[in-house]
């Protein structure tokens, strides 16, 4: 899929469902939450499915660099689609949040938190 550059902060849901994911994600993932105030967002998948991917201070991994998965769950997105959510590390950084359906509906956005129906630990 392409990338689309998208530079700009997270969004207030944005943050709070990643240090959710982070905080409820794989043992590793806690080491990760000192970065959360320093993640913006530098890019968006061009698929149309709301996947996002991240720099820390400015630093975006590559997104060719091997991938730690910190957190895995799925849920409800507020137009009724059931998803998946994993969050990715590479190269030491929180990376991207990713989103998908796993029967490929189409456009959705991503979940609250409240929405999270089910926490697969990694």
């Amino acid at each position: 899929m392409p990338i689309i550059p998208d530079v700009r902060p997270l969004t207030e849901d944005e943050m709070r469902l990643l240090e959710w994911l982070l905080r409820h994600g794989t043992p590793a993932a806690s080491t990760y939450l000192g970065q959360l105030p320093c993640v913006s967002v530098v890019s968006r998948c061009g698929c149309g499915c709301p996947t996002i991917d991240f720099a820390v201070s400015g630093r975006a991994a590559s997104l060719g660099s091997p991938t730690t998965i910190l957190a895995d769950a799925g849920g409800t997105s507020p137009e009724g689609v059931r998803i998946g959510i994993i969050v990715h590390g590479r190269e030491g950084l929180i990376s991207e949040l990713e989103a998908y359906s796993p029967a490929g509906e189409g456009t959705f956005s991503l979940p609250r938190i409240e929405d999270i129906e089910s926490y697969e630990g990694v």
